[in-house]
């Protein structure tokens, strides 16, 4: 088979999408934070009654800029998954990815608009940053996917060549767990910020100067919420630990960890940050900024950890697709 490169207007309009849905994620948490949602009234798709509105305050701009920025970037991502999809049809990768982003697309813009029309609970809004960030994911994964895939062409190793070596069954199980782990938590996260109990604790690291505070209403959601933090820690460290193994065979993924636990660590100090500051908008959204990278690599430690099909390893083992290494023996933990 011969690996097709992508062009590069393919390559910008991946990078450009990923920037956009990272912008669009940003932005309508800090519409939500700011108690902008309702800055063009209960109108849809229409602002105040008009196409475009006086931009007379901070929540109009943040809301209609929050609209606008929707409409400009789904239309580029989709338009991007469309052409990656097409083009590259023949892996599943791409249809899968392009699948992802463009499905969330949707549904995350419905639940914006009924988030307009309806006052939506705080575990609806959080699950409209949660479906947000899937957007995100699978347009980023096909992102990453396009960079693979030119690098294959280039005779060069890349991410596809990688899971072609066998891991342990084990590690793959690992990733998959702090996968469905760091969603709970980020979802969760959401939620105690949407029910406004970010401040319940204040002071870091102690919670209103307790080791273990009262464990009840938005005190209680908030140490929970730290708790939680802790765990993803702990769960990337044990994960870094048993990757020490397969280093040489499997670097992508023992990198990919290092640079989690980095992110994972940021993600507890900017927490502190958000509630030394009082919840200061500034470091919340640095705060969930960090969090969209964080979940984006551990996405793509999820897709690493993945069997290749069995017909990338035929081309693997034909020597079609260049590897840097003899695929190993799977390692036994």
């Amino acid at each position: 088979m011969t690996i097709k490169r992508p062009s590069m207007g393919l390559k910008i309009l991946a990078v450009v999408s990923t920037i956009g849905m990272a912008l669009i994620d940003l932005v309508g948490f800090l519409d939500t934070q700011t108690d902008s949602a309702l800055g063009c009234g209960p109108d849809w798709p229409l602002c105040n009654g008009k196409i475009i509105p006086p931009l007379s305050n901070e929540h109009v701009l943040i809301e209609f800029g929050h609209r606008v920025i929707v409409g400009g970037f789904a239309i580029i991502a989709t338009v991007f998954m469309v052409w990656a999809w097409i083009k590259y049809r023949e892996w599943i990768e791409a249809r899968v990815f392009a699948m992802i982003g463009i499905g969330f697309i949707v549904i995350q813009s419905a639940l914006g608009a009924l988030a307009v029309v309806f006052v939506n609970p705080p575990a609806i809004l959080a699950l409209h940053l949660g479906f947000g960030f899937l957007a995100l994911v699978g347009t980023a994964l096909l992102t990453a996917f396009i960079w693979q895939i030119d690098r294959l062409a280039l005779g060069e190793a890349s991410g596809l060549t990688f899971r072609a070596r066998p891991m342990a069954t084990g590690l793959r199980w690992r990733i998959g767990i702090i996968w469905v782990y760091t969603y709970a938590a980020m979802y969760f996260g959401a939620y105690v910020a949407f029910r406004q109990a970010g401040e319940a604790c204040s002071g870091w690291p102690l919670c209103n100067g307790q080791v273990i505070p009262p464990l009840s209403g938005n005190t209680g959601l908030d140490f929970a919420h730290r708790l939680v933090a802790l765990g993803l820690a702990a769960l990337v460290v044990e994960l870094l630990w048993k990757l020490r193994r397969v280093e040489a065979d499997r670097p992508d993924v023992r990198r990919g960890t290092g640079w989690l636990l980095v992110l994972v660590l940021t993600q507890i100090f900017s927490g502190a940050y958000v509630a030394l500051s009082h919840v200061a908008t500034g470091p919340y959204l640095l705060h969930v900024g960090n969090l969209m990278v964080l979940f984006t690599l551990m996405s793509y430690l999820a897709l690493q950890a993945l069997r290749p099909s069995a017909k990338q390893l035929d081309w693997v083992n034909s020597g079609t697709i260049p590897s840097s290494s003899p695929a190993a023996p799977e390692h036994t933990l």
